[in-house]
C-alpha cells in the first residue's frame, strides 16, 4: 500500500497519475472533463460541494500540465482553493482578563484598542499597523500574532495576502527562492508546485535514449518496493539508464574543493534555493558562491557528453531543481 505524509499529497498523486495516464494515451482533451469526474465521486470529503472539489481539481490538472506559462515560478497559488485560512495578524484570544492596567491601549500609538462593557481589548484592524507593541506588554499573552501556515512556513517573507476581499495567498516572486516550505506547510493544498511530468512523456514517446537522473531519496522512498525493482519499474515506462545525481555530486565535490583552494571563502552551489536566496537577499555576496554547477545539472551535462543521443529527466522530491532545471546554462543539459 503506498503511503502519504497527508491527503493532500495523495490527492496530488491522484492528478499526477491521471494526467500522466492521458498523455501516454494521446488523450489530453478529454483529461478536463474526466479526471475531476473520476477522483470527486457523489459526495464531498473536502469541500463544501463536488462542485467546489471539481473546480479545485481542474486547477490541478492545469498545474499538473505545467501552470502558467506566463509566469516563471514554479511555485502557484490555487486561490479558489486560498480562501479557508483566517486572515493574519495579531488578534486578542479568550484569554483577555478585561483588567483595569490597559496597557496594551497605552502601548497603541494608532488608537486601535479599544473595550466593551467587560472591559475586554479588541483591536480595530483598519487602524492596526501589525507593530506588536500590544501583544509584548499584555500580562497575560492574551494577544497574539496569528499567522497562515504559509508565511509562518516562508522565512524569507516572500508571501503575503492578496487582497482583503479575496485573502488568498500572493507569492512574491522577486523573493521567492522555491524552496516548497509553503506548498508543505499549506493544509488545504492550495499552493502547488508544476508538474513537468507532460514534458517527460513527451521525452519517452520520443524513443531516444532517455536517461533517469535520480536524487538519492530515491532509495528510501519506496518502502513498499525494494530499490532494484523501482530502478527496473522506471526502465520499464521506457527510460534508456537510470544515473544516480550522487556521482554528480562527487564531481562537484572535487571541483569545489579545488576552487576553495583558490579563493579561501567559498559556499556550495549544490543547493539552488540557497543560491538563489544569496543572489535576492545577499548580492554582494554572489561571488562567494561556488561557479559549479549543481550535481544534478554536472552529472546531466557529463551524461550528453557521453553520449550524443542523450536527454535527461531528472526525478526527486526538491522543488527548487524544477526552477534551476529552466535557468541558461542547466536547461541544455537537464532537459526535463
Amino acid at each position: 500500500m503506498r503511503k502519504f505524509d497527508t491527503k493532500i499529497q495523495y490527492l496530488k498523486y491522484k492528478v499526477l497519475r491521471e494526467v500522466a495516464r492521458y498523455g501516454f494515451e494521446d488523450n489530453l482533451d478529454a483529461a478536463y472533463y474526466e479526471i475531476p469526474k473520476l477522483i470527486v465521486k457523489e459526495k464531498p470529503t473536502m469541500r463544501c460541494c463536488i462542485y467546489k472539489e471539481r473546480a479545485i481539481v481542474e486547477e490541478r490538472i492545469k498545474l499538473a500540465m505545467g501552470g502558467d506559462k506566463k509566469n516563471p515560478n514554479v511555485i502557484e497559488v490555487i486561490e479558489i482553493a486560498c480562501d479557508e485560512c483566517p486572515v493574519s495578524g495579531h488578534v486578542v484570544t479568550e484569554s483577555c482578563r478585561g483588567c483595569l492596567a490597559h496597557r496594551c491601549e497605552d502601548v497603541c500609538r494608532r488608537g486601535a484598542i479599544t473595550f466593551d462593557e467587560q472591559q475586554k481589548a479588541h483591536i480595530d484592524k483598519s487602524k492596526c499597523v501589525e507593530c506588536g507593541q500590544c501583544a509584548k506588554v499584555c500580562p497575560y499573552s492574551a494577544i497574539i500574532n496569528q499567522k497562515r501556515p504559509c508565511e509562518k512556513a516562508c522565512k524569507i517573507k516572500a508571501i503575503s495576502m492578496s487582497s482583503e476581499e479575496h485573502r488568498a495567498a500572493h507569492i512574491d516572486n522577486e523573493k521567492c527562492i522555491s524552496c516548497g516550505a509553503c506548498v508543505y506547510q499549506c493544509p488545504f493544498g492550495a499552493i502547488v508546485d508544476k508538474s513537468f511530468i507532460l514534458d517527460a512523456i513527451k521525452l519517452l514517446k520520443e524513443e531516444k535514449h532517455v536517461y533517469a537522473i535520480v536524487a538519492p531519496a530515491i532509495a528510501s522512498q519506496f518502502a513498499y518496493a525494494k530499490l532494484g525493482q523501482v530502478v527496473t519499474g522506471i526502465k520499464q515506462l521506457g527510460f534508456y539508464e537510470v544515473v544516480e545525481a550522487a556521482l554528480g555530486a562527487d564531481m562537484v565535490a572535487y571541483a569545489e574543493a579545488k576552487e576553495l583552494a583558490e579563493k579561501g571563502f567559498l559556499t556550495s552551489s549544490c543547493c539552488p534555493a540557497f543560491v538563489s536566496y544569496v543572489h535576492k537577499q545577499f548580492p554582494m555576496l554572489s561571488e562567494n558562491v561556488s561557479h559549479n554547477m549543481s550535481p544534478m545539472a554536472t552529472i546531466a551535462k557529463f551524461i550528453k557528453g557521453m553520449d550524443k543521443e542523450a536527454k535527461t529527466i531528472f526525478i526527486g522530491p526538491c522543488t527548487a531543481k524544477k526552477g534551476e532545471a529552466q535557468l541558461p546554462g542547466v536547461r541544455e543539459y537537464v532537459d526535463c
